[in-house]
């Protein structure tokens, strides 16, 4: 790969939903923004209280809205809109 091109595990669909997650045991609130198998992108006004590294538990709704999922994802990156998650 050449410089600036980067190629995703898998591939991330635009996924417009109201998100909580849990860290350090306090819940915020947020936007899931778009999703993947392995990540996903969440806005949050909370922004600049999640750093690189931090581990969350996060509940994603499904599209139907009567059910969750729960999962543990590490951060990767902050910016001051929100952060981007690799699930484990």
């Amino acid at each position: 790969m050449g410089t600036g091109e980067f190629r995703r595990r898998y591939e991330r669909k635009n996924y417009s939903s109201d998100v909580v997650f849990s860290l350090r045991g306090k819940a915020f609130a947020g936007t899931l923004k778009d999703i993947s198998m392995g990540g996903a992108f969440v806005m949050t006004l909370a922004a600049n209280q999640i750093y690189q590294g931090d581990v969350v538990t996060i509940s994603i709704p499904f599209t139907n809205g009567r059910k969750t999922i729960k999962r543990r994802a590490r951060v990767l990156w902050t910016n001051a809109e929100g952060f981007a998650l690799e699930f484990f």
